[in-house]
């Protein structure tokens, strides 16, 4: 029996599957894309893992489609959480790429796991002038969510955790939108 695997590839806002078998063959690969417009549901599964043949559960989050005001408010809900440098948990602790990636990821969207690739995410919407609610705020080593009204929501470090703070509070280097709206 043959194992099926499949590649995932995120192009222009639209998630396209193909089976591994027939990327070696691109007329035929061509031909087996299908343009999805979310992942297919994760379903619990169990069974070896990859860590050496030990057991492991795996749920996937919940998959969100949404609006840049809806991710604001899904970010708000963890202001006052812990700052863990290279943390990922919404809830335990996450650095700032690691917020806004959490953050994003339970709307279905995968963003990369540095700030600096964050930063080149998406389009550039040409400066903070131009944001809007959900937009990725870049700055040299640091990221965060514009939230309106010229403020930004942010792990901010291990002193403060994730709270809200002026967008301008060091020199933005670009302003990114990763969502349709």
């Amino acid at each position: 029996m043959q194992r099926k695997s499949w590649i995932t590839t995120l192009f222009t806002g639209l998630v396209f599957m193909a089976a591994n078998s027939f990327t070696a063959k691109a007329d035929m690969a061509a031909n087996m894309v299908i343009p999805i417009v979310a992942p297919p549901p994760f379903e619990q599964q169990t069974g070896p893992g990859i860590s050496g043949g030990k057991e492991f559960s795996q749920t996937a989050p919940e998959i969100y489609t949404g609006t840049g005001e809806q991710v604001v408010v899904f970010a708000k809900q963890f202001l006052g959480n812990p700052y863990v440098y290279g943390g990922t948990s919404l809830t335990s602790g996450a650095d700032c790429s690691g917020f806004v990636l959490s953050v994003y990821n339970q709307f279905g969207i995968s963003l990369p796991r540095t700030s600096e690739a964050q930063g080149e995410a998406g389009f550039d919407v040409g400066g903070i002038e131009n944001a809007r609610p959900g937009d990725i705020v870049y700055y040299i080593g640091h990221t965060g969510i514009y939230i309106g009204q010229n403020q930004l929501i942010h792990a901010s470090g291990p002193k403060d955790g994730i709270k809200i703070s002026a967008v301008d509070f060091m020199p933005i280097v670009s302003v990114r939108r990763v969502l349709g709206n």
